[in-house]
C-alpha cells in the first residue's frame, strides 16, 4: 500500500508541471488578429476591426467601434472636402448647412453597411483576463449591395433630371429638379462608402453630379421664383435684410413685383422682468406667406423670444439680432417647402 501511494505522489509530481506548461501555452497562443492581420480573415477578402475589454461585451462593442471608425473617417474626409470647396466657390453659410446635412444622410447610410458587420472570432487571454473579438465585414457582399443601390439611386436622379427638362412649368422644373439633387447626393453617400470597401469604387464614374443639378436648381429658382418682402414695425428694413439675405442664400432674388409675398409685423419692446440690473427686451414677428396669384396664403410665421444685458441698448441690440437670425433662416426654407410640395 505503501508503495502505491508513494507511486501516485510521484505521478502527481511529473503531471501537474505539465498542467501549468500547457495553460501557459494557452495564454501564449493566442490569435494572429490581435496583433496583426487573420490569416482566416483576409484584408483583400474582409474589412476587420479587433476590439479588446474586461468583458465579452465590451470587447465586442470595441470591435464594431474600430470598424466603424474606417467608414466615419472617410465620412470625415469627404464632407469636408466638400465643404472647402463649397466655401471657396459659393460662400460660406449656406453650404455649411447643407455639407452638415449631406453629412447626417452619409451617417444613417453607412450605419445600414455597418449592420452586415459580425463577430468572427472571441478569444480571452487567461493570464491578463482581457477578452478580444474580431467585426469582420465581408468585401464582396457588401460592395455588392451598395453598387446595386447607388445604381439605383443614379438612374432615379437622371430620370427626375429628364423630367425637369421636359416641363416648362417652373414649379414642375423645380421638383423635379429637388428630387434629382437629392437621389445624386444619395449616390455620392453610396460611392463614398462603397470605396471604403473597395477603393476603386464603382469603376466607370458616377453619371450625375450633385454639384451641377444644385446650380441648376439655383438659377432656376432665383429667374423664376422672385420674393417681394414687406415688413412693418420697429427696425422693419434691418429686419426685411435679413430676409432677403436668407432668401439669397437659398437661391431666391427679392423683387417688388415677385411671384411671393411675405408680409408682416415685427415688436421689440421692454420686458419688464424687474431685474434690478438687467434689462430685457422680448422681440416678435408675425409674418404670412402668400402666393400672389390668387392671394393663396401657403404659411405663417410667428416666433418670439427675450434677450437681456446690463445696459438698454446692448439689450435692443441682441434682440434685433435674435429676431433677424430666427426669420434668416425660417422664411427661407417655409418657402422651399411650399415650392417643392414638401
Amino acid at each position: 500500500m505503501k508503495r502505491f501511494t508513494r507511486f501516485i505522489l510521484l505521478l502527481g509530481s511529473m503531471v501537474l508541471p505539465l498542467f501549468d506548461m500547457t495553460a501557459i501555452g494557452l495564454a501564449a497562443e493566442k490569435p494572429d488578429w490581435v496583433d496583426g492581420p487573420s490569416e482566416n480573415y483576409p484584408e483583400a477578402s474582409f474589412l476587420i476591426g479587433v476590439g479588446s475589454g474586461d468583458t465579452r461585451q465590451r470587447a465586442e462593442e470595441s470591435a464594431y467601434a474600430a470598424l466603424a471608425r474606417i467608414f466615419r473617417a472617410e465620412i470625415r474626409s469627404a464632407t469636408h472636402e466638400r465643404e472647402d470647396f463649397r466655401q471657396t466657390e459659393k460662400g460660406k453659410r449656406i453650404e455649411i448647412d447643407r455639407t452638415i446635412d449631406l453629412r447626417n444622410q452619409t451617417e444613417v447610410s453607412t450605419q445600414k453597411v455597418l449592420e452586415q458587420v459580425r463577430i468572427a472570432e472571441r478569444w480571452t487571454d487567461s493570464v491578463s483576463k482581457v477578452h478580444y473579438a474580431l467585426a469582420v465585414l465581408d468585401r464582396a457582399k457588401s460592395a455588392s449591395a451598395l453598387r446595386r443601390k447607388s445604381l439605383d439611386a443614379e438612374m432615379e436622379a437622371r430620370e427626375w433630371e429628364a423630367r425637369a427638362k421636359k416641363s416648362a412649368d417652373p414649379l414642375e422644373q423645380a421638383r423635379a429638379l429637388h428630387k434629382a439633387l437629392r437621389a445624386a447626393r444619395q449616390t455620392e453617400i453610396y460611392e463614398s462608402d462603397l470605396r471604403v470597401i473597395q477603393p476603386t469604387g464603382r469603376g466607370e464614374g458616377l453619371k450625375v453630379s450633385a454639384a451641377a443639378l444644385d446650380d441648376q436648381l439655383k438659377a432656376l429658382l432665383s429667374r423664376s421664383f422672385k420674393v417681394d418682402v414687406q415688413i412693418d414695425g420697429p427696425q422693419a428694413t434691418a429686419v426685411r435684410d435679413a430676409i432677403l439675405a436668407g432668401l439669397h442664400d437659398k437661391g431666391f432674388i427679392g423683387g417688388g413685383e415677385g411671384d411671393l409675398l411675405i408680409k408682416g409685423n415685427v415688436g421689440l419692446e421692454e420686458a419688464d422682468l424687474k431685474d434690478p440690473k438687467w434689462h430685457y427686451i422680448r422681440w416678435s414677428a408675425d409674418l404670412t406667406l402668400t402666393q400672389k396669384e390668387g392671394q393663396k396664403e401657403f404659411g405663417r410665421i410667428q416666433r418670439s423670444g427675450k434677450e437681456g444685458h446690463l445696459t438698454p441698448k446692448e439689450a435692443e441690440r441682441k434682440a434685433l439680432s435674435a429676431l433677424q437670425k430666427e426669420l434668416s433662416e425660417t422664411v427661407g426654407e417655409s418657402v422651399l417647402k411650399l415650392i417643392y410640395g414638401e
